[in-house]
């Protein structure tokens, strides 16, 4: 009876299990960028705008685990708040209302994970698309970044993995807004 009892909770406890992780934690890295790059007194804004069809960043086509979500900070944000941090290393200055709009868009961030046509290996397809746009005083400037990765493994890959091809890509992103030169010109304008 007592061992009956002790499967009986066992099975119970395990149904009670949790799935694992459901979101991510995106947290791409910015390089130290050089002070004085831009004059003094140029006031900016960054804005994020997030033009994904659907919230998700990692989706699962071969199982039954869940896509899984964005942790805390949504994508557009948190890019908006590096690129932000790194032109005020440069020497921008942060403002509300100013004639110089910085606005990154991200139109596609997302990893899938499928098996390959053999079906031996998980196949991880990070891609991520971001559309930069400056408005100074009515003169545009549009810049798109694309980036893909894929990865082949045994095992079924990582959150930390994953959060990895896709932090790779957004960092990168961000260094070549920031290193510029074309934006660069296109920020200080008449300045």
């Amino acid at each position: 009876m007592k061992k009956l009892l002790l499967v009986l909770m066992a099975v119970i406890l395990s149904g009670c299990a949790g799935t694992g992780p459901n979101k991510t934690n995106l947290n791409p890295e910015l390089a130290e960028q050089p002070a004085g790059v831009y004059p003094p007194g140029i006031l900016i804004t960054v804005e994020g705008k997030d033009n994904r069809p659907q919230q998700q960043v990692v989706i699962y086509t071969v199982s039954n685990d869940p896509p899984i979500l964005v942790n805390q900070v949504a994508p557009h944000v948190l890019l908006a708040e590096r690129l932000a941090d790194g032109f005020s290393q440069q020497g921008l200055l942060r403002g509300g209302q100013t004639p110089v709009v910085v606005t990154i868009a991200v139109e596609e961030l997302l990893v899938t994970v499928g098996r390959t046509k053999s079906g031996l290996l998980y196949k991880s397809v990070a891609r991520s698309r971001i559309k930069l746009t400056i408005n100074n005083r009515g003169s545009v400037l549009t810049k798109d970044y694309n980036r893909q990765e894929s990865k082949e493994t045994a095992t079924k890959p990582s959150i930390a993995d994953l959060e990895k091809m896709l932090n790779v890509q957004l960092s990168d992103v961000l260094q070549r807004i920031l290193g510029d030169g074309q934006i660069r010109e296109s920020i200080r304008g008449g300045n």
